[in-house]
């Protein structure tokens, strides 16, 4: 089986590639396990490998046609789509992003698309699609107002892979991602990434200020629970998907108290940096607007679930950083 993962450097893209490399092996379109004999990483940059044979690497940009023409030649089994544009960057260049996060999207399946021999087609969305006056908890279901040009941009990209999976192209599937932690930085100026410090500085050692109210509650996953789900949806038969191409990964909803909780539990408090809140207005008024609760009614069925505690996403996170 030939494997593709675009975005392959990033944060999700390298945690994925491990997983994949260490797994060996996906379901294909027949249902039948096969084992990965060759795998393509794409991105704008790609940290150094280990020299693994079966392992081949472009390093460009996705809507670089001259990229796109050595995908369509290396004829993928399964592609994994991570490469994109992320909210800041897409506000700050619409243009670019629309190419990028939607442009190239529509290249990349007209290019490796086949009515003979479709390929599965894995896509991280976002939680961001939804937008405006929205209830607690957020189902599949729920109709899309994305609020920014990211959440609009993976909300086209949906419609966009459940048509080429009805024309017979591709087998596309969107998983939904709510906020993913814990990004082990550099630190940026994103909603998520302010609470991806709490977590960040405090097991560093570092003194940390909470700029949330302790009562907020966030829907978060960890990128582990993120790789487990986008794995599953490539090796869950079209079948058992019962024609839905695109479900969220369900959240564990946490309050800033439980996330502060958690660490305490989790790290040895003399290595754990001190904890305060001092609320930011502006901050809190964003974090007011998004769902306080993120699920799916297909998830379970597929073998896709939320992760168990916020103390399991230290863990992990924790455990990563000897792998750094």
């Amino acid at each position: 089986m030939r494997v593709l993962i675009t975005g392959a450097g990033g944060f999700i893209g390298s945690e994925l590639v491990r997983a994949l490399l260490s797994t060996g092996q996906l379901i294909d379109r027949h249902g039948v396990p096969r084992a990965i004999d060759r795998v393509l990483l794409v991105d704008s940059y790609l940290p150094i490998g280990s020299g693994e044979s079966w392992v081949e690497r472009i390093q460009g940009d996705i809507s670089d046609d001259a990229v796109l023409r050595r995908i369509a030649d290396w004829q993928p089994d399964s592609v994994f789509h991570l490469a994109a544009m992320l909210t800041s960057a897409a506000a700050n260049e619409p243009d670019r992003a629309l190419h990028v996060n939607v442009s190239a999207l529509a290249q990349l399946i007209a290019l490796v698309g086949s009515q003979t021999a479709p390929p599965k087609f894995i896509f991280p969305s976002s939680i961001a699609v939804f937008g405006g006056a929205l209830p607690d908890v957020v189902d599949d279901d729920l109709v899309q107002h994305p609020q920014t040009s990211y959440g609009t941009h993976k909300s086209i990209a949906e419609l966009m892979l459940a048509d080429a999976t009805r024309r017979g192209e591709i087998e596309g599937r969107s998983l939904r991602l709510p906020i993913v932690l814990v990004h082990p930085g550099p630190p940026t100026s994103s909603v998520s990434d302010r609470v991806a410090a709490i977590v960040r500085d405090a097991v560093a050692g570092r003194d940390v200020t909470v700029p949330l109210k302790s009562e907020t509650h966030i829907p978060v996953v960890s990128v582990a629970a993120v790789v487990a789900g986008l794995m599953a949806m490539h090796d869950v038969t079209s079948a058992k998907l019962n024609g839905i191409t695109a479900i969220n990964l369900p959240a564990l909803t946490v309050s800033m108290a439980d996330i502060v909780a958690a660490l305490r539990r989790t790290v040895d408090p003399s290595r754990l940096g001190k904890i305060t809140f001092a609320p930011d207005a502006t901050l809190e008024a964003i974090v007011d607007s998004w769902p306080k609760g993120f699920v799916s009614r297909t998830a379970s069925a597929v073998g896709i679930s939320s992760d168990a505690s916020f103390e399991s996403i230290a863990r992990h996170y924790i455990a990563s950083l000897g792998n750094a």
